[in-house]
């Protein structure tokens, strides 16, 4: 086995890629390999951003390789050419970054190697190069040229004369008719509301079965007599991703007052009208298994904090309300799930009270899954993306500092699936 296909197996096993590790380090490969003045080119932009003792130790394939964090990468290499490089490995950018910051230094070793790592490319090139000697001994003949050319015609005229007739047979068999493909213009939409034991259902999905579906379970979790209203048929609303899942939840979602609202990649919640414990149950259920929708309406001890601190309320209340909160983002990635925006939104809506000059550090940690080096790097790059939503909502980067803790400072067993999902945090603190 090469060097080069001993770094994919080893990347797939350690970021979990699976089947599409090859494909992302050929991508990079490919784009080191066409960088202008090839290895030199691209040491002297990292150079040129502060990172030459990084870049320096990835070349010495003796050498422990210096880890590097997204920011940094980014700095380097700019943000446009990062996303470049994700669109054509199919990952989003910000899955991407993470990836990027384990397999480039890879990379740049495996093609710093005096054999390049026995890339594959350069495999088909040195397999493709034929030697003088060879080449002059096996020029064919005239005749051999003349064979050759009549042969190429005779099939072409073959292959002309089946596609011919092909096409005849196929235009004899095809009705005058034909079913065309209906626009998916609209989102799909259902909306329960619950008025005591009664459910008013209203909504379109985009065809029979799925609205027989969605009907047949409200009636045997509710029963056909406490429903009214009803669900349109409309062939031009795009398929719901979420209606399996809200099938198999709506047990567990009932109560008087509780009003859900399903459109596209949007859940409108509302639970004002029900107990507390009601609402933050329903609230976890919907952020457990609904995290790629955009929720509002959610409710949960962070949220109901910060909605219940009073007017000119100290800072380090405001903070402890923060820690009440639950950001979480997609496995391995510092990507924040859908579920997360209104927390984030929460989350600003407090900073906006902070006094000028006062700083928040934003903690990220992980749980105990994986290296101990990596999770280190995922958790910076979890703060740092924090850091950028907060400031994209209005808040000044000079309040906020990211800092990335790791695995090390655990708050429960990290040998349970519990524990791991506290240990996965964002923690806020006053700094002096």
């Amino acid at each position: 086995m090469s060097a080069y296909d001993r770094f994919i197996e080893d990347a797939a096993i350690r970021l979990e890629l699976g089947h599409r590790t090859r494909w992302v380090v050929d991508v990079i490969s490919a784009w080191v390999d066409s960088h202008p003045d090839g290895l030199a080119g691209l040491q002297r932009r990292f150079e040129q951003a502060g990172l030459a003792a990084r870049f320096h130790s990835w070349r010495q394939s003796a050498s422990l390789r210096l880890p590097i964090v997204a920011s940094e990468l980014e700095r380097a290499l700019g943000a446009h050419t990062l996303a470049m490089i994700a669109h054509r490995s199919g990952m989003s950018p910000g899955s991407f970054r993470v990836v990027a910051c384990h397999l480039l230094p890879g990379v740049v070793t495996l093609r710093s190697a005096p054999d390049g790592g026995a890339h594959p490319a350069g495999a088909r090139r040195a397999h493709g190069t034929r030697s003088p000697r060879r080449m002059a001994g096996s020029v064919p003949s005239r005749a051999m040229y003349g064979m050759a050319i009549r042969s190429v015609l005779w099939m072409l005229a073959v292959a002309t004369v089946l596609g011919l007739t092909t096409w005849v047979l196929l235009k004899a068999r095809t009705p005058l008719w034909t079913v065309q493909d209906v626009p998916r213009e609209h989102t799909a939409r259902l909306s329960l509301h619950q008025h005591g034991t009664q459910v008013q259902v209203s909504g379109s999905l985009p065809s029979e079965g799925e609205r027989r579906r969605a009907w047949n379970a409200l009636r045997a979790v509710h029963g056909a007599s406490n429903l009214y209203g009803g669900i349109a048929l409309d062939p031009r609303a795009q398929s719901p991703r979420w209606l399996d899942r809200l099938i198999a939840d709506l047990p567990h979602l009932q109560g008087d007052g509780l009003h859900l609202e399903f459109a596209g990649m949007q859940l409108t919640i509302d639970t004002t009208a029900m107990e507390d414990a009601q609402r933050q149950a329903i609230s976890r259920r919907l952020r457990q298994d609904f995290p790629t929708l955009e929720m509002s309406g959610l409710w949960g001890p962070g949220l109901a904090a910060l909605a219940q601190l009073p007017a000119g309320v100290d800072t380090a209340q405001r903070v402890a309300a923060l820690n009440q909160t639950t950001l979480k983002f997609h496995a391995g990635s510092s990507e924040l799930t859908g579920d997360s925006r209104q927390t984030v939104h929460a989350v600003a809506d407090a900073l906006r009270g902070t006094p000028a000059g006062l700083r928040v550090e934003i903690g990220a940690h992980t749980d105990s899954m994986g290296h101990a080096e990596a999770n280190l790097q995922l958790s910076q790059q979890r703060a740092e993306a924090v850091s950028q939503a907060l400031q994209a909502l209005g808040i000044p980067a000079t309040t906020l500092v990211a800092v990335g803790y790791g695995q090390d400072r655990p708050i429960a067993d990290n040998r349970s699936d519990s524990g791991r999902a506290q240990n996965r945090r964002i923690n806020y603190r006053l700094l002096d």
